[in-house]
């Protein structure tokens, strides 16, 4: 089973390689994810899973940015991009668990989630979350780094990438439904085809 403990563990490693090693494959989802996401200045936004802060200067100025991670390695990285002025968003770095946000309800216009549902422990529990923060009609924009492959081999990887913290393969669109939140566009980002699913709250 996938565990917080596993993944704080795994991203700690992976932290001072992460933007060589993985951010030059996931660019263009964290883009494409800000772009779809359309938020206007005066709008406030979660990110959940900001990780090294890859798509952080994609947002506008004027543009209000609460962005957590349940890794501190990584939030210190995230830290030193707006440290250099990279970024022209009002941005906020939290060290918060997803399954528990340190939110009221319908605080955020908008919330976002990038190679993260899969990763945490519980993406239900995740995924409400973030619906419960964020206001009515709403946009709720996922890059997901799996594409859903059904069969014996993919289950069998599934321990491994959850002990190297890369998390595990399931239905995202069931989990979307059964969560309640409308799909509006679902298209492939990035070299690995991951999926970059645009949904709106009811």
């Amino acid at each position: 089973v996938a565990t917080r403990k596993n993944s704080n563990i795994a991203y700690k490693i992976y932290a001072p390689v992460y933007d060589r090693v993985f951010a030059p494959t996931f660019a263009e989802g964290h883009m494409r994810m800000v772009e779809a996401l359309d938020a206007q200045p005066g709008e406030r936004v979660l990110e959940v899973g900001v990780g090294t802060g890859i798509s952080l200067r994609h947002y506008v100025a004027g543009v209000r940015v609460d962005a957590l991670d349940f890794s501190a390695a990584m939030l210190k990285k995230a830290q030193k991009r707006l440290d250099r002025g990279e970024v022209v968003a009002d941005v906020t770095l939290y060290q918060m668990d997803a399954h528990k946000l340190e939110f009221i309800d319908e605080t955020f216009d908008h919330a976002v989630v990038a190679h993260a549902i899969a990763v945490v422990a519980e993406p239900d529990v995740v995924l409400r979350e973030m619906m419960r923060v964020t206001k009515p009609g709403g946009r709720l924009v996922i890059v997901n780094h799996y594409k859903e492959e059904p069969g014996k081999l993919s289950r069998a990887w599934d321990p491994v990438r959850r002990r190297i913290g890369l998390g595990k393969n399931f239905d995202l669109l069931q989990l979307l439904q059964e969560c309640g939140l409308q799909v509006v566009s679902d298209d492939i980002v990035n070299r690995i085809k991951s999926r970059l699913i645009v949904t709106r709250l009811p």
